[in-house]
C-alpha cells in the first residue's frame, strides 16, 4: 500500500577468485545453502495508528537469497519509521547482473511488486566478473597480455547492465516516495589472494565493479552502502574474515555481517531519491 507523500513526510520528520570467489557463484536460479544461523529478528516496534503497511522488495544475488541484511533492515524500517513492512524477497544466489535485468524486463510479478513497493533495495554484478577471476587465478586462458581481458569485457557488459538496471527501477518507481538503496561488494579473499601473490592484480578489478556500483547509482541520486570500506578498510586489505564477518564457507557474510550491513543501510537515512 503507497501512502500519501503528506503522512509519508510526517514519518520522516519523526525519525530524529580463489575458494573464496567459487563459493560466491551458486547455481543460477537456485538459492545458496545457508548455514544455520540465528533466527530471523522478531519485530517489536509499534506500528502507527491506522496500520501503515509497507511492501520491501529486496533484488540481487547470494547476498539477498536467504536470511539477509534485508531482514534486519526490515526491521530497521519499523523501529525507525513506525510502519510495519512485509519483505518481499527476491534475492538468487548466483544472479548476475543480465539475469536480473532479464527478471526486470519479462518477470510482470516483479515488475508489479516493485511498482507497489515503498521500498526497494538491490545489489548486483559480482557474478560477472568472478568467472574470470577464476581463470586468471587457474591461469585458464582469460585473453590479454596480462590474462585478464574476460575480467575487462565482463565489467564493460556489469556497467551497461548495471545502468540499464536502474532504468527499470526507476521506470516503475516514483523517486519522490519510495526509498531506493543499493550497496557495493566486500571482498572476501584479501588473505587468500596475498597468499597467492595476485591480491594487486585482482584488487583493481573487484574496485572497478565498486566504482562503477557507486557512479552510476549517485547519478541519480541513489544512496549506496558502503560496504567495501567497512568490511575491507580504507585501502581495501584488510580481510572481513578476520574481524569475524563471514561463514565457515570463506566467502558469505555470516550473521554479524548481515546486521552490519543493514546497519549501513540504516545509516542513510529514508529521504526518497527526490523529483
Amino acid at each position: 500500500m503507497r501512502i500519501a507523500m503528506s503522512r509519508y513526510s510526517i514519518l520522516l520528520s519523526a525519525m530524529g577468485l580463489m575458494t573464496a570467489l567459487v563459493l560466491l557463484v551458486a547455481t543460477p536460479g537456485c538459492a545458496p545453502t545457508v548455514q544455520q544461523e540465528a533466527a530471523p529478528p522478531t519485530v517489536t516496534a509499534a506500528v502507527t495508528e491506522g496500520g501503515i503497511t509497507w511492501d520491501y522488495v529486496a533484488l540481487g544475488d547470494s547476498m539477498v537469497a536467504g536470511h539477509s541484511y534485508a531482514d534486519y533492515y526490515a526491521v530497521h524500517i519499523e523501529a525507525d519509521l513506525g510502519v510495519k513492512v512485509t519483505l518481499h524477497n527476491w534475492g538468487i544466489g548466483g544472479q548476475s547482473s543480465a539475469q536480473l535485468l532479464e527478471m526486470l524486463r519479462n518477470n510482470q510479478k516483479l515488475r508489479n511488486a516493485i511498482s507497489e513497493a515503498e521500498v526497494v533495495t538491490f545489489v548486483i554484478g559480482v557474478n560477472d566478473i568472478v568467472p574470470g577471476l577464476r581463470r586468471y587465478k587457474y591461469g585458464v586462458d582469460c585473453g590479454g597480455a596480462d590474462n585478464q581481458d574476460c575480467i575487462r569485457e565482463a565489467l564493460t557488459s556489469f556497467r551497461a547492465n548495471y545502468d540499464a538496471i536502474i532504468a527499470e527501477i526507476l521506470s516503475l518507481q516514483s523517486t519522490t516516495d519510495t526509498i531506493i538503496r543499493t550497496m557495493d561488494y566486500y571482498f572476501p579473499a584479501v588473505n587468500e589472494t596475498k597468499r597467492f601473490g595476485i591480491y594487486e592484480d585482482i584488487k583493481p578489478h573487484w574496485e572497478a565493479l565498486n566504482e562503477h556500483i557507486v557512479q552510476a547509482a549517485s547519478e541519480h541520486n541513489i544512496p549506496v552502502a558502503r560496504v567495501y570500506v567497512a568490511l575491507n578498510g580504507p585501502n581495501g586489505d584488510e580481510d572481513p574474515a578476520s574481524k569475524g564477518y563471514i561463514k565457515v564457507d570463506g566467502a558469505h557474510l555470516n550473521d554479524a555481517g548481515h546486521r552490519l550491513v543493514a546497519e549501513l543501510h540504516r545509516e542513510l537515512r529514508y529521504e526518497p531519491l527526490g523529483p
